[in-house]
């Protein structure tokens, strides 16, 4: 498991993740889970949407906030 932590640039089918970029194209073949953390609002964290893929590569989670339409790398297995 190693910690990436990097913006991507990911590609959406039907309103779900499908490609992404980080050196090389990732295609994701399954959604393995999904599940929103609200952050500590009274610290104003934002909401931030966590994803559990698999790959054509390897296992990854994804981290998308929805307030700034960011998604980032956080996580992959090889």
């Amino acid at each position: 498991m190693r910690l990436v932590n990097q913006p991507i640039q990911l590609i959406k089918l039907n309103g779900f993740p499908f490609r992404f970029y980080f050196r090389r194209p990732y295609y994701i073949k399954y959604i393995l889970d999904h599940w929103r953390e609200s952050g500590q609002w009274w610290l104003e964290e934002p909401e931030l949407h966590v994803y559990e893929v698999s790959t054509n590569r390897c296992w990854c989670e994804l981290h998308y906030l929805p307030a700034q339409e960011h998604w980032i790398l956080y996580r992959l297995a090889d």
